[in-house]
């Protein structure tokens, strides 16, 4: 009998943690889309509505799998459409910043990691809380569509071209899992503001 009470009890509770993570999901998610379609500069627009848009290039985000947000600022830069656009499998060579988001601008906050030598130097300077001193200033290697490290920003270059600059914005299932990585709390959403410097086609 006690057995059949544990189960029930231990059943009740992954319930219930089940349906945290599900309302803490639809809260980062509904949060992020709010402040891409109100804060963010320029106002974005979702890809559904830019094909029913009669502006002609009005700036929009893509939604990959309800959880990461990829707004590309270079759409529509001249001589764009004729580059190939970056395939599954193909190794992608990235400058950024990652920043914990918290649906507010990222112009006054500080990354928790970066690989872009001017970012790395203005923290050194500034002597903030965050030790960069041994962060890679090597471009970040990845592949496109891979479902391993980086899972949304891998799957955010399928479609890119090189030397797009896009902005990735992520639940924190889509970034690390309930991982703690470094400076980045618990379930957090984050941010990927990074430059394509180089493709290698599979």
């Amino acid at each position: 009998m006690k057995n059949v009470w544990y189960i029930a009890v231990m059943a009740v509770l992954l319930l219930a943690g089940c349906q945290q993570k599900e309302d803490l999901m639809t809260k980062q998610q509904t949060s992020i889309v709010r402040y891409l379609e109100s804060g963010h500069i320029p106002r974005l627009i979702s890809e559904d509505a830019a094909n029913d848009s009669l502006d002609e290039n009005p700036p929009y985000y893509t939604v990959l799998g309800r959880k990461a947000y990829r707004y590309i600022a270079t759409q529509y830069d001249e001589g764009r459409d004729e580059l190939i656009p970056i395939e599954p499998g193909d190794m992608v060579d990235i400058r950024f910043d990652a920043y914990v988001f918290n649906y507010t601008s990222l112009t006054n906050v500080a990354p928790y990691w970066s690989n872009r030598d001017e970012t790395i130097a203005r923290l050194i300077a500034t002597g903030g809380h965050l030790d960069p001193e041994y962060w890679s200033m090597e471009p970040l290697r990845l592949k496109a569509g891979s479902n391993d490290t980086l899972y949304g920003v891998s799957q955010s270059l399928v479609g890119c071209c090189e030397g797009d600059e896009v902005e990735v914005y992520m639940t924190y299932d889509a970034a690390y899992g309930s991982a703690i990585v470094g400076m980045v709390p618990k379930e957090s959403p984050v941010a990927w503001l990074f430059t394509i410097e180089k493709v290698t086609r599979k």
